[in-house]
């Protein structure tokens, strides 16, 4: 459906502010319960029969074609269009990475259609050993000459195949500056230039799924804009009326054609976000610097007399309840692990390419969005710098005020210096005008957007280490020999023989943790491709391979490290009471943690007093500094290091914990530390 490209030709960009109905669709949100949608199981099973023997890239190419053209759609009150399922919080399945939970909580018994029992009972039938997380584990097993179920079932690790992650900061931009009939011509191109020869062809494959991709996106925008069309034709309300022709004009440009104003670039963001999302869902796609992105727009609107500031921050709040929506389920222990938790981070501040400070006047709006609907989703992360004004550090000041918890604060200098470490001496290299662009990808981790590739690793579980150091690798809650036998804590006679017994177990904790993930990341390469995420993420088109396969110009590896601060209070518990001030005994410290401190007040009250990190305490911030320094060198010392594309590829554990703690608390038992 050709359209002429001038903006003034599009009428799409005005919108008229209401709170009121942000408040309506707020409270849809809150009240509409989240509800597992099989529509995406139904159609992989007819998929998956007709496909057998494609190239999986293909096939799975085929499959979200088919999806997007079959999904169930809806237009609610939003100025935004998409969804990741069928209804409003509706949550789609991915068995092809772990049934387990699918068994577990009775998926084909509960189904509400006969529809829905036939598809889980095909998705628990053909994924029973072809899915993730049974081929990686007996991969592991046949490799390694042990299984490493005991290991992961204690939460001594947290295993990147029980579900996916995200992609990092997606290069949406792209899209609402250049179209996606710009981005299939340039496809179309490279696969024609390619000799029909065996070395060109998996090159010829990510191409082919990718112009089948593409094409699929833009059919689907153009469904919403038929089914905008047709409600408008029902519509007795001439200002409903208009928004759906809005809508509709709006999903017949993009995002096939650039966006002409703000309202265009919004939407078509959401689309390919969202579409990122139904590929693989998983936590950390990100936004970026999105208000900056956007602020070309807005600025043109805005002289143009089309948008002003209350109008732009009307159309981020409909945005930002479209991100809360997306959500993703992989049973309780994901839940509790997580929390749904999807990291869609935004970016704030920072610095230009030249150094100078990049806030934006949509970085403000953002904040006003944010502050107004007090929603978890987008996280916001403000990139400080000595370059920021006072007017913004304020703006942000008030918004934390009114109890968001958001956003929090960043160091831009170091992110740009650590920008330099990680990827300076790559083989594309970084130059400093790129890494001062460094930007906050899923939680706190920073990395070169657009071009990042995003393998997830796993969790270590610094608790449970000490745990099982306490217990000469024991675990008294599973029962089992999880770790190495590194020794009966009570016999030994210095500090340091139970520092050289918790590094063995932290060196056995990464060894199984990064060998796990390399194995599922190499299947993921051969039977699980993105290809969208790869459009997305720079030089996968530009070398014609797949993000999994080693596209991205850049990469980074996401292993987060929770609980460092809990093992290094525990250890200083333990250096404190036991071997420096000899309060209490080893065997009396060790009856107390089996028994979770019942009948040992006395002793637990030691444990809380004994000195914490946090509190400026020379001695403490040296030994958690070299509980960290422990977890690098571990970290670094699994097969040579790197991650599982090579071992040249430099990288490096993120520490912090957000929410992964919830699930680590409960496996973990009682510590020195006093929990």
């Amino acid at each position: 459906m050709e359209k002429t490209k001038e903006s003034k030709k599009s009428s799409t960009g005005r919108v008229t502010a209401d709170k009121a109905r942000i408040d309506r669709l707020k409270e849809q949100l809150r009240s509409t319960p989240q509800e597992v949608d099989f529509e995406r199981v139904r159609i992989m099973e007819e998929v998956y029969e007709d496909t057998a023997g494609y190239q999986q890239i293909i096939r799975r190419a085929k499959f979200m074609a088919t999806l997007l053209e079959r999904k169930k759609l809806y237009i609610d009150e939003n100025l935004f269009v998409g969804s990741m399922s069928s209804t409003v919080n509706g949550i789609y399945t991915y068995p092809e990475w772990n049934i387990d939970w699918m068994k577990e909580e009775k998926t084909v018994e509960k189904s509400k259609t006969p529809e829905d029992r036939k598809a889980n009972e095909w998705a628990l039938n053909y994924w029973e050993k072809r899915s993730l997380k049974p081929r990686t584990l007996e991969i592991f097993e046949k490799r390694y000459g042990f299984d490493p179920r005991p290991t992961y079932d204690s939460g001594f690790v947290i295993s990147f195949f029980d579900w996916p992650g995200g992609g990092g900061n997606l290069n949406y931009p792209r899209v609402y500056n250049n179209g996606l009939a710009s981005m299939i011509k340039d496809v179309q191109e490279r696969q024609m230039s390619l000799e029909m020869r065996l070395p060109n062809a998996s090159k010829l494959y990510f191409y082919e799924a990718s112009l089948i991709l593409m094409r699929s996106i833009i059919r689907l925008s153009h469904r919403y804009a038929e089914l905008a069309r047709e409600m408008a034709a029902k519509e007795k309300n001439k200002t409903r009326k208009a928004e759906l022709i809005a809508i509709a004009e709006t999903c017949e440009w993009v995002p096939e054609h650039p966006a002409r104003n703000l309202r265009e670039a919004m939407q078509c963001h959401f689309l390919c976000h969202v579409l990122a999302e139904i590929e693989q869902v998983g936590c950390g796609y990100s936004e970026a610097y999105l208000g900056q992105n956007f602020e070309p727009f807005y600025q043109r609107d805005k002289a143009a007399g089309l948008v002003n500031s209350e109008q732009a921050t009307f159309m981020l709040e409909n945005l930002f309840i479209k991100l809360n929506e997306i959500g993703y389920y992989y049973g309780e222990k994901v839940a509790l692990q997580n929390s749904a938790d999807l990291g869609q981070s935004i970016s704030l501040g920072g610095y230009t390419e030249d150094g100078e400070d990049a806030t934006a006047e949509m970085d403000y709006l953002i904040l006003d969005a944010s502050g107004y609907l007090h929603l978890p989703q987008p996280p916001l992360s403000c990139i400080y710098t000595e370059r920021m004004s006072g007017k913004f550090l304020e703006k942000v000041l008030d918004v934390i005020g009114t109890g968001v918890g958001m956003p929090q604060f960043v160091n831009g200098d170091v992110m740009m210096k650590r920008g330099l470490y990680m990827f300076g001496d790559s083989e594309k290299g970084i130059t400093l005008e790129k890494a001062r662009r460094n930007a906050i990808g899923a939680c706190v981790g920073s990395y070169i957007p657009y071009e990042t590739g995003h393998p997830v690793e796993g969790q270590p579980n610094l608790g449970k280490v000490i745990e099982l150091t306490m217990n000469n690798g024991y675990d008294p809650r599973t029962k089992q020999q999880v770790g190495p036998k590194t020794g009966d804590p009570v016999i030994f006679k210095t500090f340091e023989e139970l520092y050289t017994a918790f590094e063995q177990q932290l060196q056995f904790n990464e060894d199984v943790l990064r060998r796990g993930a390399w194995i599922a990341s190499m299947l993921c390469a051969d039977f699980l491709p993105v290809t969208w995420r790869s459009l997305l993420t720079g030089g996968c088109i530009e070398t014609g391979t797949e993000v999994w396969n080693g596209g991205a110009n850049y990469y980074t590896t996401a292993q987060i490290v929770v609980g460092g601060v809990d093992a290094a209070n525990s250890l200083m518990a333990v250096k404190k009471l036991v071997y420096d001030d000899k309060k209490l005994t080893m065997a009396e410290l060790t009856k107390a943690l089996a028994a979770n401190f019942e009948g040992h007040e006395k002793v637990r009250k030691m444990c809380y007093e004994a000195p914490k990190h946090g509190n400026d305490i020379p001695e403490v911030n040296k030994l958690t500094h070299r509980v960290f320094e422990s977890i690098l060198t571990a970290f670094n010392s699994v097969d040579g290091g790197g991650n599982y594309l090579s071992k040249d590829i430099k990288s490096a554990p993120d520490a912090y914990t957000k929410s992964i703690h919830n699930l680590m608390g409960l496996v973990t038992g009682a510590l020195p530390s006093g929990k």
